[in-house]
C-alpha cells in the first residue's frame, strides 16, 4: 500500500511538471519567420530583407551580445543556386533584467536581417535557420533554431 501511494506521489509531481512547462511555453520556440518568398533582378546582387518576429514578453540576444558567454543570434542560410554573399544584423536594443544586473543587448518584437544575394532567373528555394536563445525576465530557455524556407525568383 505504502509503494502505492509513493509512485502516486512521484507520477503526480512528474505530471505537474509537464504541465507547467507547457503552460510556461517550454515547448515554443517563441521566434518565427515570417519572410517566405522575395524577388530578385536575376544575375545581380541585391539585398532582402528576411524578417523575424520575437514573442511578447521575451527577447533574443542580439548577433553580438556584450558578453562572449551570451549566444548571439545567427542566420545560416543554404542554396545550390541561390548565392548567399553576407548577411547585416540589426543593431540591438539595451534590455536591463528585472531587479538590475547589466544591460544585454537584445532584440524584441519584429526585426529584419539584410541578406546580400544573387540568384539567377527562375524559382529558387533558399533554406536555412535562425539560431537564437529565448529568454523572458526570469529564465532563459535551451537555445533552439527557427527554420527559414524563403523562396527567390529571378527576374
Amino acid at each position: 500500500m505504502a509503494l502505492a501511494v509513493v509512485a502516486l506521489m512521484f507520477c503526480g509531481a512528474a505530471w505537474a511538471q509537464i504541465d507547467l512547462g507547457a503552460a510556461n511555453g517550454a515547448k515554443k520556440g517563441h521566434v518565427a519567420s515570417l519572410t517566405d518568398s522575395v524577388e530578385i533582378a536575376a544575375g545581380t546582387t541585391q539585398v532582402v530583407e528576411l524578417r523575424f518576429r520575437v514573442d511578447d514578453g521575451f527577447h533574443i540576444n542580439s548577433n553580438k551580445p556584450k558578453d562572449e558567454l551570451l549566444i548571439p543570434t545567427s542566420l545560416k542560410l543554404d542554396s545550390a543556386d541561390v548565392k548567399v554573399l553576407g548577411a547585416e544584423y540589426p543593431k540591438g536594443a539595451a534590455f536591463k533584467l528585472v531587479g538590475g544586473g547589466d544591460t544585454l543587448d537584445v532584440y524584441q518584437g519584429e526585426f529584419r536581417v539584410k541578406v546580400r544575394m544573387s540568384a539567377p532567373k527562375g524559382a529558387w528555394t533558399l533554406t536555412g535557420k535562425l539560431h537564437y536563445q529565448a529568454c523572458d525576465n526570469a529564465v532563459c530557455l535551451p537555445p533552439r533554431d527557427v527554420p527559414v524556407k524563403v523562396a527567390v525568383t529571378g527576374k
